[in-house]
C-alpha cells in the first residue's frame, strides 16, 4: 500500500514541476502558446512523468487499494479471514481482467475514433510507437480492476448489507433488456455524433446481463431478484470514484484527453477538470458495463473448458 501511495505522491511532485517548468498550467495550449522544453535532468523526469501520468498514477493507485483491502481481513475467531484483495486472493481472475480491461477499452476507443468522435488524445505524439503501446496496455489495463477494487472496497465498508426484497423481473422483461440494447449498441454506429455516448455507456448491459442470467453466470438481474442491491450500487460508486480521479489526473499531465459532448449544450462548459459536470453521470453505467463484460467472458471461457479463473467466494464479490 505504501508503495502505491509514495508512487502518486513523487509522481505528483515531478507533475507540479513540469506545470511549472512549462509555462502552461493545461495542455493543449492555446494558440500561440508555447511549452517550455526541460533544461535540466530534473525537468526532463518531470517531463517524462507527465507524459506518463495516467500508467503510472494507476499502478500506484491499484497497490493502494491492494493494501486498503487486505488491511480489511479481521481476526474471526481466531483465525485469519481470506485477505479481502482479489489481487492476492483470486490472482488468475485479477489478470483476466486487467487483459479483458485492455480489449474492452480498445472496442471503446475504435467505437470514438471511427464514429462518435467524443474525445480526443492529446500529447501522446511525443511518445514512441513502442512506449505509445506500453503505456496504453498499462491504462487500459487498469480501468475496470481499478473500478472493481473501489467497488469491493465499499462493500466492504458496508454497503453489501444492502439487502431488500427482490423484484420480479421475469424472462418477458429480461428479453425486452436485449431487444432494446440492440438498438441501443447500433444507435452509435448509425449517428457518428458524440450523442452515441448516451446509448454506448449503457447497452452492453442491456445486451448481455440477461445472458449472464439465463446460463448461470453471476448477474445484476440474478442480484435484483435476490434483493441484493450492494454490486450494483458498489460497482457505480466505484465508477464515479475512478472518473474522478482519471479527470484529476488527466487534467495536468502533458500526454492526455479531452472531450467534444456538444449534446449537452449550454451545460458542456461546466466542467470538473476537462470532464463536463453531466459527463459524470457515464461512470455510473460503464462501471455495470465492464463487469457485465467480465462475466461473459468468464462465462465463454467456462463453456470452452478453459475455467482459468478463481469462482468467486459469495454473491457481494465483485472481482
Amino acid at each position: 500500500m505504501w508503495l502505491g501511495v509514495g508512487l502518486i505522491v513523487v509522481c505528483e511532485l515531478l507533475l507540479l514541476i513540469d506545470v511549472q517548468q512549462r509555462g502552461v498550467a493545461v495542455l493543449p495550449p492555446l494558440p500561440g502558446q508555447d511549452v517550455a522544453s526541460p533544461s535540466n535532468v530534473l525537468g526532463h523526469l518531470a517531463r517524462w512523468v507527465a507524459l506518463n501520468m495516467t500508467p503510472l498514477c494507476w499502478v500506484g493507485y491499484l497497490l493502494v487499494m491492494d493494501g486498503v483491502l487486505t488491511c480489511l481481513a479481521r481476526r474471526r475467531e481466531g483465525e485469519i479471514s481470506r485477505p479481502e484483495s482479489p489481487a492476492r486472493s483470486r490472482p488468475r481472475r485479477f489478470i483476466i481482467a486487467v487483459v479483458v480491461s485492455v480489449g474492452v477499452w480498445v472496442f471503446f476507443d475504435w467505437v470514438n475514433f471511427s464514429y462518435i468522435h467524443a474525445w480526443q488524445y492529446h500529447g501522446v505524439e511525443a511518445l514512441s510507437r513502442s512506449h505509445q503501446y506500453i503505456a496504453k496496455f498499462i491504462a487500459f489495463g487498469a480501468i475496470c480492476p481499478a473500478m472493481f477494487l473501489a467497488a469491493q472496497l465499499y462493500q466492504q465498508l458496508g454497503l453489501r448489507r444492502c439487502r431488500t426484497a427482490g423484484i420480479r423481473l421475469g424472462r418477458p422483461w429480461q428479453i425486452i433488456m436485449v431487444l432494446l440494447g440492440v438498438p441501443a449498441f447500433v444507435f452509435p454506429f448509425l449517428v457518428r455524433d458524440p450523442i452515441g455516448c448516451v446509448t454506448l455507456w449503457v447497452s452492453v448491459v442491456l445486451l448481455l446481463d440477461p445472458v449472464n442470467h439465463w446460463l448461470g453466470a453471476p448477474s445484476l438481474i440474478g442480484d435484483w431478484q435476490a434483493g441484493r442491491w450492494g454490486r450494483t450500487a458498489s460497482l457505480m460508486l466505484g465508477g464515479l470514484t475512478c472518473g474522478v480521479l482519471w479527470e484529476f489526473w488527466n487534467y495536468w499531465a502533458a500526454a492526455k484527453w479531452t472531450y467534444t459532448l456538444p449534446f449537452l449544450g449550454p451545460f458542456e462548459q461546466y466542467k470538473a477538470f476537462e470532464m463536463p459536470l453531466l459527463g459524470f453521470l457515464g461512470f455510473l453505467p460503464f462501471a455495470l458495463e465492464c463487469w457485465v463484460v467480465l462475466q461473459t467472458i468468464l462465462l465463454l471461457m467456462q463453456r470452452m473448458r478453459l475455467p482459468l479463473a478463481e469462482p468467486l467466494p459469495d454473491a457481494d464479490t465483485l472481482l
